[in-house]
């Protein structure tokens, strides 16, 4: 199979934001239109409250590559309707662009516009308290096939959505990139909204592409969204279709294919069906509190095992503070997401370990990937060993180059950030934070016990060019530092900058008021050690500690306002 870019249609469009005051929460017009060769046609009852001009338009490139615009038309609708200044002759992917008057916003969508087509789109304009939201949608079928060789189809009926606004509902497919190369098939993804619980997509592809489809709500910024894994190929037809007893979907090809061999072959076991509908269960039981007296006593059993270094005796954690860096809890529905991963990724290692075709062994891997996002999602992730385990039987199929350029390094990244991992894991409040000797921008070198020796407290900020989060948090530590410096309070930020030049730029840029010291990969030129990020496990930032005058770890990962609160305690 050959890596393709296939220009399907990009749907398109703009959310503008506007304030405004309203009284009302929320309000929602959906004015529909249909688009023929001849004319636009208001089908609402009901036109949007703003004046709204439309164009409809393609684009055309020469001999010499220049590209130019072809407008078909371009105005605001008299009497309910809008003529075409001209027409197309032959199946044309054309942007319907909609210009509200009064406001200057602008939203679009593109569709393939025939001779003898009819196009349904709808405007939808949403006004909450605070902004204005403008959508422009095509509503129930979405027909862009221009080859038959090439064709695929999709459709369903009877979709629905808990707690969704049926007209808002939409389904939309997304291309899948690859997560080892980056690499997609196709540069565009199709989005129609449901018409009473109907819709149907066409569409062309060179060669299979995994795809998510996503079942949610239009405009909505907090939604229940349901993902849908599907292989998409030419010259197959697709249904989604109910599965199981709660609300979920599942893609059906209408023959034999990759997805019935990468996908339906788990999907549709009646014990995988089973499993995912027990999940569903016991994420509303957990909704309902449902667990509350075995949460509890978990929580109770890890306040009273929670282990204290016998040099750190004197600390006194609060039992919020050990819950935090204890074991979490497990959720029954967790651990049946658990089960749902093992036996979707054993059943995909099999195929993996039985196939000789290299692009199908690279499809398997994609897809555990992308269904491992799903699985996040429900506080089930699969650990290092697995991830590498599929790594190596995948890298059993690949070329040489492939597996050099992108397998073993991210086989060697997977195991480095389980390393850091279990290091930084290790060092809880409680227990002693090892001490560190590096460099400053001057030349000086410091080491942390220098640094407890003069002070009561030390916070240890890990840090680097790239952290914006770290950058904008300087802020509120510069007016934390002047409050307590002079109260036995001292921070120290490390640099793990790549490079010393990438340091000193920032470093010196931003004036920091307390000690800056540097561990960078160059740091030879520092006298100082470029290893001290892997010794305390720094893979993520921002990343803190709050070192006590004993070396005594009294807290990480706290924010500005957890730090000012505990040194206002004091």
């Amino acid at each position: 199979m050959k890596k393709t870019l296939l220009s399907i249609g990009v749907i398109g469009f703009t959310l503008s934001l506007l304030s405004c005051q309203w009284q009302q929460s929320v309000t929602l017009t959906i004015t529909q239109y249909s688009l023929t060769n001849d004319s636009i046609k208001l089908n609402s009852i009901l036109p949007n409250r703003d004046p709204i001009s439309i164009s409809v338009s393609y684009e055309i490139t020469d001999e010499n590559d220049e590209v130019s615009k072809v407008v078909l038309v371009n105005g605001q609708l008299v009497d309910g309707e809008l003529s075409l200044d001209q027409k197309v002759s032959e199946p044309t992917e054309v942007v319907i662009s909609v210009n509200i008057g009064s406001t200057g916003q602008s939203a679009w969508t593109t569709a393939v516009l025939r001779p003898d087509s009819v196009i349904e789109f709808v405007v939808i304009h949403k006004i909450t308290k605070d902004a204005n939201y403008y959508l422009v949608e095509i509503k129930g079928r979405d027909h862009r096939s221009k080859d038959e060789l090439l064709k695929f189809s999709i459709e369903g009926s009877g979709i629905e959505l808990k707690d969704t606004d049926p007209e808002l509902l939409q389904v939309r497919l997304i291309p899948e990139q690859s997560p080892l190369d980056r690499s997609v098939n196709i540069n565009a993804f199709y989005s129609v909204l449901v018409d009473e619980g109907k819709f149907s997509i066409e569409g062309d592809l060179d060669e299979p592409t995994l795809f998510t489809i996503e079942v949610t709500e239009a405009l909505a910024l907090l939604s229940y969204v349901h993902w849908i894994p599907a292989i998409l190929e030419p010259g197959v037809n697709y249904r989604i279709v109910p599965s199981g007893n709660q609300g979920k979907y599942v893609v059906l090809a209408d023959r034999d294919s990759l997805h019935t061999q990468l996908v339906s072959s788990w999907q549709l076991d009646p014990k995988f069906v089973a499993l995912v509908d027990s999940r569903t269960e016991g994420q509303l039981d957990a909704w309902w509190d449902l667990e509350r007296e075995a949460e509890e006593e978990h929580k109770n059993e890890q306040i009273r095992n929670y282990q204290v270094a016998e040099q750190c005796a004197h600390v006194s954690l609060a039992d919020e503070t050990k819950l935090r860096f204890g074991k979490p809890y497990r959720y029954s529905y967790q651990k049946t997401g658990d089960l749902i991963r093992k036996a979707r990724s054993d059943a995909l290692r099999k195929i993996l370990r039985d196939t000789r075709d290299a692009e199908i062994a690279r499809m398997i891997f994609d897809l555990n990937w992308l269904q491992s996002r799903e699985d996040s999602a429900f506080g089930s992730t699969p650990g290092m060993v697995e991830e590498v385990a599929i790594l190596e039987e995948l890298a059993l199929k690949m070329d040489e180059e492939f597996v050099d350029k992108f397998i073993k390094p991210r086989v060697a990244q997977s195991r480095r950030v389980a390393m850091l991992e279990e290091r930084n894991s290790s060092l809880l409040p409680g227990h002693i934070f090892p001490n560190f000797s590096l460099t400053s921008l001057a030349g000086e070198t410091i080491s942390l016990s220098d640094v407890l020796s003069e002070n009561e407290l030390v916070l240890i900020d890990f840090w680097n060019a790239e952290c914006y989060l770290c950058i904008d948090s300087f802020s509120a530590l510069r007016e934390i530092y002047d409050d307590y410096k002079d109260h036995g309070f001292e921070i120290v930020t490390i640099s793990i900058d790549k490079t010393l030049a990438e340091w000193e730029h920032t470093s010196m840029e931003l004036n920091l008021p307390w000690i800056d010291l540097g561990d960078t990969k160059d740091g030879a030129e520092k006298s100082g050690s470029s290893t001290t990020a892997t010794d305390y496990g720094i893979h993520r930032l921002p990343n803190r500690f709050l070192i006590d005058e004993g070396g005594c770890i009294i807290d990480k990962h706290l924010t500005d306002y957890d730090l000012e609160q505990l040194l206002t305690s004091r």
